[in-house]
């Protein structure tokens, strides 16, 4: 249930008690991501999926959260308040996830609301007018991205409405979410495109990452290594797209260890070892470098790791690898 909440400007002021589930998809394979499963993405040390049922329980206190998919990257607290689901076959595709999910509702005049499990930056506002509108319209209410694309994944469905639509889908495995909005017109909610930002690629998880004094990623850096890849047609490092997203990640980590390393300078090493020495794995290099920084790597040693490295200097002489 959803209680009325403290609204000044009077947007539940109609509303004294409905019913809410909310809906997170988290089944897909986060191939673009290299396989590396997007709601356990952390940014700023909280991962996407722990953002996202916050901003549910934010706008919607008391309403029923349903994972259809895994839960995977879901601190322990929110795992103990919310059912999971999966769709039958696994990685049948959202509105298999959607069925899914329906079959553990119980059926009411309420509001179902339908999320990607990669939307962190969605915010509690606008949950609350997507939720409002579904009610007041009695129309699915969703919102339109910076290019006016509609969300299919960010939307507040009259309970009763997503039934008949996903009646009228028929089997839904591999039937693409649109299918739910044929014949129907949303009602559109403002928001800022911003919020509407998910993290499909590396590159999306890198401008969602901050610098160390918490300015954002420059886009500049950013389309530099873009049009570094379309030149050479490789990646950065010769690193797959998942390695690169687990260095960006751990910059992250750096950020927040116990010393004055530099972030960006950590994940240059890391992405160097593990892109010029034979046998070692992204993980083991960020390994080595993480220890290296938390039990004594002091600025300046980590700088003149990178300068050797930069210079051309022998990768095995940096301490904690061998050759």
């Amino acid at each position: 249930m959803i209680q009325r909440l403290d609204d000044p400007g009077g947007m539940f002021n109609m509303y004294e008690q409905h019913t809410v589930h909310a809906v997170i998809l988290t089944g897909g394979r986060s191939s673009r991501m290299g396989g590396r499963h997007k709601p356990g993405i952390l940014i700023d040390g909280r991962s996407v999926i722990d953002r996202t049922v916050a901003t549910l329980w934010s706008a919607a206190p008391s309403a029923q959260v349903i994972i259809a998919g895994t839960d995977d990257g879901l601190s322990p607290n929110s795992r103990d308040q919310v059912d999971v689901v999966r769709e039958d076959p696994p990685f049948s595709g959202p509105l298999a996830g959607v069925a899914a999910a329906l079959d553990a509702i119980p059926a009411s005049d309420g509001v179902v609301i339908l999320l990607g499990g990669d939307l962190p930056f969605l915010s509690s506002t606008t949950m609350s007018k997507l939720v409002a509108a579904a009610i007041d319209g009695e129309e699915v209410a969703s919102c339109v991205d910076a290019t006016g694309h509609l969300q299919y994944l960010c939307a507040a469905w009259p309970q009763r409405i997503l039934r008949a639509q996903l009646e009228q889908v028929g089997d839904p495995a591999g039937v693409p979410l649109r299918a739910l909005f044929k014949g129907l017109t949303p009602e559109l909610v403002e928001c800022d495109p911003d919020e509407l930002r998910d993290i499909d690629t590396p590159y999306d998880l890198a401008r969602a990452v901050t610098t160390a004094d918490g300015r954002p990623v420059p886009e500049s850096l950013l389309a530099t290594v873009d049009r570094f890849e379309d030149e050479h047609g490789q990646s950065v490092a010769g690193l797959s797209p998942g390695q690169t997203a687990e260095i960006l990640d751990f910059a992250r980590k750096v950020k927040y260890a116990p010393s004055e390393a530099n972030p960006a300078v950590a994940a240059f090493l890391a992405g160097q070892l593990a892109g010029t020495q034979e046998g070692l794995s992204v993980g083991e290099a960020l390994d080595r470098v993480l220890d290296a920084v938390v039990s004594g790597g002091q600025t300046g040693d980590i700088h003149e790791s990178a300068d050797h490295l930069a210079r051309g200097g022998d990768v095995g002489s940096l301490p904690g690898t061998d050759q």
